[in-house]
């Protein structure tokens, strides 16, 4: 528990991802939102924020949990979402890219959704690879006193383990399938993806 909310890696990552919907958004997007955090967390400050996940049962909770969210829980397959290309101002995603079958198709497919301005976030699992090793040790210990400090609390959605790709072939892929997308490690044993959709000319 953390601040009075429950806490748990990706819950702690939430704020990452909420800081880089821009200012002024009117419209943010929830991709594989599962228990509702960061979808509540958007809400407070975002108009029009929709959560959108596939597992009834977690969206079901999600609504529950958040009852008086101003939050659009809509049922859908983050593969094929029902909105047309440049809806929203933020395609946030976390904890959710690797249960996804193609990773270059489905990045073409989230920042499609995305306007000129706009930006897609997505912090996810990665595997280390033989180079990463090392940081993976480092990871494993950060993670284990972060656990022990706040306690873990331990979320409802589906577990898809292992993650198909590692660091270092997320970040190809980014960089080929969105020019200027970057993907990164992050300390907590996680990956972080942006990119930001030029301003239309």
């Amino acid at each position: 528990m953390r601040n009075g909310k429950p806490w748990n890696v990706n819950i702690h990552y939430d704020d990452r991802l909420a800081a880089l919907v821009p200012p002024g958004a009117q419209r943010v997007l929830d991709v594989g939102c599962g228990d509702g955090f960061l979808a509540a967390q958007l809400a407070t400050r975002v108009p029009r924020v929709v959560a959108l996940d596939r597992d009834a049962g977690v969206l079901d909770r999600a609504r529950e949990r958040f009852a008086d969210a101003e939050v659009v829980w809509v049922r859908g397959d983050a593969t094929a979402p029902p909105y047309a290309d440049a809806t929203f101002d933020a395609v946030l995603s976390n904890a959710t890219f690797h249960h996804l079958p193609d990773a270059a198709e489905s990045l073409k497919t989230l920042a499609a959704l995305v306007r000129p301005g706009g930006v897609l976030g997505i912090v996810g699992f990665a595997r280390p690879g033989l180079r990463g090793l090392p940081a993976e040790a480092v990871t494993l210990a950060a993670r284990g006193v972060a656990n022990r400090r706040w306690g873990k609390w331990e979320h409802t959605a589906p577990i898809h383990w292992p993650p198909p790709h590692t660091y270092a072939e997320l970040d190809a892929i980014a960089r080929k399938t969105l020019p200027g997308g970057r993907s990164r490690r992050l300390l907590l044993g996680r990956h972080l993806l942006v990119w930001r959709r030029p301003e239309a000319s």
